[in-house]
């Protein structure tokens, strides 16, 4: 879970940290698992802003024998992005695709609206969207580890596995994390017997 609010000064850094992680196809997720290793169609990470508690989810669907790598991988990009700074050249490609999509939405009256609703809602200074492009071409790279720094915490991580037991269960053992097992339903479960 995060505390990111729309308000925060952490917004913008935690928002363009996310995509570089995982937010479209030259994401450090997706060159990974997609683009070096094909163990998947894609990898992504969202993060969620708001009133309420609200989440980082990095996310990939991959063939039971490459679980525990696929696992390996993640918690390699999520540690590169808070320990390397990223380069100028990631950053601004990443800025100017954030700043396009804002530039198509903004042309919506439906998004019109939202953000209308957004400055009431989340308490934003009424100038909120007139700085919009100004306030993402003023994010640094030291401000994008700081924000991964801040909200990619590992040490607070659930990996939530789903696949066949007797194919991923042994590779994940291998890896030495904490293990727990659930059923179908979410109820704890004891672990299974791999036939």
């Amino acid at each position: 879970t995060v505390h990111l609010k729309m308000s925060d000064p952490d917004f913008f850094p935690a928002v363009i940290a996310t995509y570089i992680l995982g937010g479209d196809f030259n994401s450090y997720l997706n060159m990974n698992l997609r683009e070096e290793h094909g163990w998947t169609y894609g990898a992504n990470a969202i993060i969620g802003a708001g009133k309420y508690v609200t989440k980082l989810k990095s996310a990939s669907a991959v063939r039971n024998a490459v679980t525990d790598s696929a696992v390996v991988e993640f918690i390699k990009e999520i540690k590169k992005i808070r320990t390397e700074k990223v380069s100028e050249e990631v950053l601004n490609n990443v800025k100017a695709g954030y700043i396009g999509r804002f530039v198509m939405q903004v042309q919506k009256p439906q998004a019109v609206a939202r953000y209308a609703l957004n400055i009431e809602t989340e308490g934003l200074p009424e100038n909120f969207y007139e700085n919009y492009i100004k306030t993402i071409n003023a994010v640094t790279a030291e401000d994008v580890q700081r924000a991964a720094n801040k909200y990619f915490m590992l040490d607070n991580t659930r990996i939530v596995i789903a696949g066949k037991g007797s194919e991923v269960i042994p590779g994940l053992e291998r890896l030495k994390i904490p293990i727990f097992y659930f059923d179908k339903y979410g109820n704890p479960a004891e672990k299974p017997v791999v036939k």
